[in-house]
């Protein structure tokens, strides 16, 4: 069975994977948001040099596209992994603190809903 590889789809899960919105890329590629929309709905075909240009400004390979690895092999959902993101590179004691302080912001809800 021929399975029909829908790209824009690919495109809009590598940008919410790096916490990015329509209008940034759009922004940064230099094109308008209602056509970098489009291009994620399937509704434009753009150039590959369009691709390229729009990969370029999310720092990922034309290749990237079209690969069907799984990138999220624990299917985290968009802000969880912008949560992710912002602890890469930080220390342990950042990472630490970070997790301290959601501990306590939930528990501090949980008190409040009680």
């Amino acid at each position: 069975m021929e399975k029909n590889f829908q790209y824009g789809e690919r495109l809009r899960e590598l940008r919410k994977q790096r916490g990015l919105s329509q209008e940034e890329v759009a922004f940064r590629a230099n094109i308008t948001p209602s056509y970098y929309g489009q291009v994620e709905r399937g509704t434009a075909n753009p150039t590959v040099s369009m691709l390229e240009k729009i990969c370029a400004v999310m720092d990922f390979t034309i290749s990237d596209i079209f690969t069907e690895t799984n990138t999220n092999p624990l299917n985290f959902d968009a802000v969880s992994i912008q949560i992710l993101q912002q602890l890469h590179g930080k220390s342990d004691r950042e990472k630490e603190l970070a997790l301290s302080l959601l501990k306590t912001a939930f528990k501090l809800r949980d008190e409040r809903e009680r």
